[in-house]
């Protein structure tokens, strides 16, 4: 009868050993890959919800003054994914959409943030509104989602209109558990930061 050294009973061992974390890794993998399956169209809907808040779904009238959002946008923008109910419904819980048929004839054909009337004018923001912009998102982003060290970048990614990175980088920082209510939240501070905005830098005065 052979008796088992101690270089065979560690060789054995470890094998044992390499197999379960082997087996371990795949599980978790497995996991990972199956527990948010839908990353990419959760980053879509971030990123095309972004676009929504600060660009392409906002309202605002000849003045250039943010008015709120334009559902009939958001719905016919936001139909294709799966969980958009849950996140117009989150609007309107808000009160953050307007009725356009209840505005002015004249505000209706204006849409755009304040940047986008800058340009309309062959100009550009200041840094001041920049600053200033940047400042009021950072202190919304920190107080309803308490970030630290990622609102600078966040917020900067948004005011770039660099969607997709914000996107991606609001997905990492865990709030998957509640998608629809935290682009909502972000609707309100845009909304809230446009209010402080048309008081701080009224006419073009955030232009040069």
């Amino acid at each position: 009868m052979i008796k088992n050294s101690p270089y065979t009973l560690f060789k054995g061992t470890m094998v044992v050993v390499i197999v379960m974390f082997s087996i371990l890794g795949v599980f978790t993998e497995y996991t990972v890959a199956n527990e948010y399956p839908d990353d990419e169209e959760v980053l879509a809907l971030i990123e095309e919800s972004l676009k929504l808040i600060y660009e392409t779904g906002i309202v605002t009238d000849n003045q250039g003054n943010f008015l709120g959002y334009d559902k009939e946008k958001f719905v016919n923008s936001l139909k294709k994914y799966d969980s958009y109910e849950e996140l117009i419904q989150a609007f309107e819980d808000e009160n953050l959409f307007i009725n356009i048929n209840k505005v002015d004839v004249s505000i209706q054909s204006n849409f755009g943030t304040s940047a986008v009337a800058c340009e309309w004018h062959l100009m550009r923001p200041t840094a001041e509104y920049r600053a200033a912009q940047n400042s009021c998102l950072s202190k919304g982003l920190k107080a309803h989602f308490g970030l630290v060290s990622s609102i600078s970048t966040l917020a900067n990614l948004i005011y770039d209109k660099k969607f997709k990175l914000a996107a991606s980088h609001i997905l990492k920082l865990s709030i998957r558990s509640n998608i629809a209510g935290a682009i909502a939240t972000l609707g309100y501070i845009q909304y809230q930061c446009a209010e402080e905005m048309n008081k701080k830098f009224p006419g073009k005065s955030n232009c040069e």
